[in-house]
């Protein structure tokens, strides 16, 4: 009897284990099933949205940030040959191309730091407090951007590298630099809340005309937008930012750059050199900056104030100004190579660089 109640318990027991582990199983398919279907889903809905926005001529772009900067920044002191840091703004960003230049110039490894409307003067700065740092500075800047009240636009960019860019940081900006080439709704202005705002209020989005790449330099492309209105808006733009400068005059604006002298040292005595750069503008533009800075009073006093550095001014070569400056200020991405050539060759022919 006994042995017939402990075999009966066993059968039942085994059997009850049994149904729990296939009611397990059956959960556990149930629970992959459903992950599945919601993942096949959201991807469908994705492809649905990008769909959308293609047939509307949008096309992925990756967008500029503190992290995309400072992706590049981490280059400066690693990597084969000479580094040629390439600092600015807008200009430099929409005009020189990278690639070509490193083509042109083999030796060197060029490093788009510039930052679109951000005077450059504070990564100047830092270049010069970097240890490690021993190459070769171009540095593009127009009278107003050497005024003392912008020498640290650039300074949050340079702090967010010293301070908050880690590998983690470096990992995430690489896999998200990959995610904006290849889709358009990376950029949050055609997620689906944006999507769907648009479906529900009409019209589109921003058409870009500005198209960036992951070494952080940027192509304008003028035959999408209007060259005229562009061209008007800059020109009412300078004339805002001139009328808003503080008091200036040649003297305190020479005086006030005492402190680039130590800099310019710091990178010499290293083996690298400051070449500082004024790029080619046009029309309104060209009149505004020779109205208020007078190149006698400024640029040419510039010149004899810092003889351990280089100058060069594109209006000084007509190989740099022959451009067509659709808005007097920018390059159209179509002379971007042309322009880029005719600089790199600029700067050989004057012992700046060498080939």
């Amino acid at each position: 009897a006994i042995a017939w109640l402990g075999a009966t318990m066993s059968a039942a027991s085994a059997k009850a284990s049994a149904t729990v582990v296939r009611g397990t199983h059956d959960a556990g398919r149930r629970w992959l099933g459903t992950w599945l279907l919601a993942i096949v889903l959201a991807v469908a809905a994705c492809g649905f949205v990008e769909a959308h926005w293609r047939a509307l001529g949008y096309r992925p772009n990756i967008l500029d940030s503190r992290q995309l900067w400072a992706q590049q920044r981490e280059r400066v002191d690693r990597g084969r040959g000479i580094t040629l840091a390439l600092l600015g703004a807008s200009r430099t960003e929409f005009g020189i191309d990278p690639k070509r230049l490193r083509e042109r110039l083999p030796k060197y490894r060029p490093v788009m730091l510039a930052v679109d409307a951000h005077y450059p003067l504070a990564t100047l700065r830092d270049l010069a407090e970097d240890e490690n740092f021993r190459g070769v500075v171009l540095c593009d800047l127009d009278a107003v951007g050497y005024l003392h009240v912008y020498w640290d636009m650039q300074q949050p960019y340079v702090d967010y590298f010293h301070k908050q860019w880690t590998p983690s940081w470096s990992l995430h900006r690489h896999l998200l630099t990959e995610w904006q080439r290849i889709a358009v709704i990376a950029n949050p202005a055609f997620g689906w809340k944006s999507s769907l705002t648009h479906a529900l209020e009409g019209g589109e989005p921003f058409h870009d005309y500005i198209r960036y790449y992951a070494n952080r330099s940027g192509d304008i492309d003028y035959r999408q937008t209007d060259p005229e209105s562009t061209k008007r808006h800059f020109a009412q733009t300078m004339e805002g930012n001139i009328a808003a400068l503080p008091p200036h005059d040649p003297q305190r604006w020479l005086g006030d750059l005492a402190p680039m002298h130590a800099w310019i040292a710091a990178i010499n005595a290293r083996g690298g050199s400051v070449i500082f750069y004024s790029s080619p503008v046009n029309g309104l533009q060209r009149e505004a900056l020779q109205r208020v800075f007078p190149r006698e009073q400024y640029w040419d006093r510039l010149v004899a104030a810092f003889p351990e550095a280089h100058f060069l001014d594109a209006l000084d070569v007509p190989a740099l100004s022959r451009f067509d400056l659709p808005d007097d200020s920018h390059m159209d991405y179509r002379d971007k190579s042309a322009y880029t050539d005719a600089l790199a060759a600029t700067l050989v022919e004057r012992g700046y660089l060498s080939r």
